[in-house]
């Protein structure tokens, strides 16, 4: 059950990362938002790399690292951005989706078998997401995936999913031909100094902007850190798509954030989904 706490733990973390820069950063651009926390993290990240031992690397380490990395940025970039464009509760519980996807993916460039059990548990955590949009069934059956495309955040969100579905696969090939810490520090150092100097050098971001708030971006630093290591950890000891499946647990905390700190309505069935995305979780868990 340790994967299971630790990507509990991601998708906490991974929450928790959102409503804080959504509460506390908002006043900057997306790209900017995008940025505050791997630019916190950054130091943590490269400080890392003094305390691990440096694995033997695979052969499918750099050829991986060559696409993951650039998909992940572009990813993260959507993803800050439908944060700030969208309610919290409308957004995350869309990742939902991701494990539609890593079914695909795992299966076709890891080899992962899927148990009946576990498959269930994903397409219960699909049907939460519908179940989140259910206030709009009053247009009809399609009403909540219409809803969706209303929803700016909501339909980025998605593009986001099939996005994570891909690199969650390639990050897992990643970690098989290094380790879970040496694979988190250099995706995540290299990610951070890649967009610091591409956002900085295009005028998307400015430094001035972005160390306004020192105390806070350092909190954004440690968040992040802290999901990326229980994120690569728990990857390496189950399926990744049952992994990423307990990761879109972040749909729930992003829900009670969303109604806690941001006073978003429509909980209802956004409590109901996310119940059932619960549901889905604890057969994969306990069955998968």
């Amino acid at each position: 059950m340790t994967w299971f706490l630790l990507s509990v733990g991601a998708a906490f973390f991974m929450a928790t990362n959102s409503a804080f820069i959504k509460r506390y950063f908002s006043d900057l651009s997306s790209w900017e938002m995008s940025l505050i926390p791997y630019f916190y993290g950054l130091p943590l990240f490269l400080a890392a790399l003094a305390f691990i031992d440096i694995p033997a690397i695979g052969p499918g380490f750099l050829p991986s690292m060559a696409w993951v990395l650039p998909m992940l940025m572009v990813a993260i970039l959507l993803y800050y951005r439908a944060i700030r464009m969208s309610p919290l509760s409308l957004t995350l519980p869309f990742l939902s989706f991701t494990p539609v996807f890593v079914l695909f993916t795992g299966g076709l460039i890891l080899d992962e078998k899927l148990t009946a059990q576990g498959t269930a548990g994903m397409l219960l955590v699909v049907v939460g997401g519908y179940v989140l949009n259910l206030d709009s069934a009053r247009y009809g059956f399609l009403g909540p995936i219409k809803a969706v495309w209303k929803e700016p955040g909501s339909a980025l969100m998605l593009v986001v999913a099939v996005l994570f579905g891909l690199t969650s696969v390639g990050g897992k090939v990643i970690i098989l031909n290094s380790s879970p810490l040496f694979a988190a520090v250099v995706v995540f150092s290299l990610y951070g100094v890649l967009l610091t100097l591409l956002l900085l050098l295009t005028g998307k971001a400015s430094l001035r902007n972005l160390t306004r708030k020192p105390l806070l971006g350092i909190a954004a630093g440690l968040i992040v850190f802290a999901e990326a290591l229980c994120h690569n950890v728990a990857m390496t000891l189950t399926a990744a798509a049952y992994m990423i499946t307990i990761k879109r647990l972040a749909g729930i905390f992003s829900v009670l954030y969303g109604w806690l700190l941001f006073h978003e309505s429509g909980i209802r069935y956004r409590l109901i989904g996310t119940a059932i995305m619960t549901a889905g979780a604890a057969v994969i868990a306990l069955w998968g």
